[in-house]
């Protein structure tokens, strides 16, 4: 696992890390109701789509994420 500090800027590898580093420890967590259980699982599923659309990005030298929908700039 990467160590950093918080106000240091992560390259697209070490967000990609913690993206999945996030994930793994939401899917080792179980939820007590159905609402936390369904919480857990769709942010680890997020999480997924989150790193993946990130490598897609960095490969393809775009600053654009598709796993996000409304990309617009301030």
């Amino acid at each position: 696992m990467y160590q950093f500090l918080m106000s240091e800027k992560l390259t697209d590898n070490q967000a990609h890390d913690l993206l999945t580093n996030a994930r793994m420890t939401l899917a080792q967590a179980t939820g007590e109701t159905v609402r936390a259980e369904t919480a857990l699982r769709a942010a680890e599923k997020s999480l997924m789509l989150l790193s993946l659309g990130l490598l897609m990005a960095a490969e393809e030298g775009s600053d654009g994420n598709r796993a996000i929908k409304d990309q617009t700039q301030p």
